[in-house]
């Protein structure tokens, strides 16, 4: 099953240049990318959630630490990840959302 939510770019609301509206679409690579952008206490609701790449970007080492981090977090937010693959500061991750 595939939430759904208003589409970000940038960090900010995009709007549907033929409709003149938000666009809503499949929220799950943007909640992905919450999840591995943010620290743990980011979010009040769920204070430990957070991969926080930044940390690990640049550290000796720290690809196979940070690939586990985010099959941790990732899961526990209901997500299975198959592969996930890092590309200097980049995060390629495939996988699914297996809870509601």
């Amino acid at each position: 099953m595939k939430s759904k939510d208003i589409k970000l770019e940038n960090n900010d609301f995009f709007i549907d240049p033929v409709k003149g509206d938000f666009l809503i679409t499949n929220s799950d690579p943007q909640h992905v990318q919450d999840i591995i952008n943010s620290f743990a206490n980011w979010w009040k609701e769920f204070p430990t959630i957070g991969v926080g790449i930044k940390k690990y970007l640049g550290a000796s080492g720290g690809v196979q630490v940070v690939k586990r981090a985010i099959k941790i977090q990732l899961k526990s937010d209901g997500y299975r990840t198959d592969k996930i693959i890092i590309k200097g500061e980049k995060v390629f991750i495939t996988g699914e959302r297996i809870a509601k």
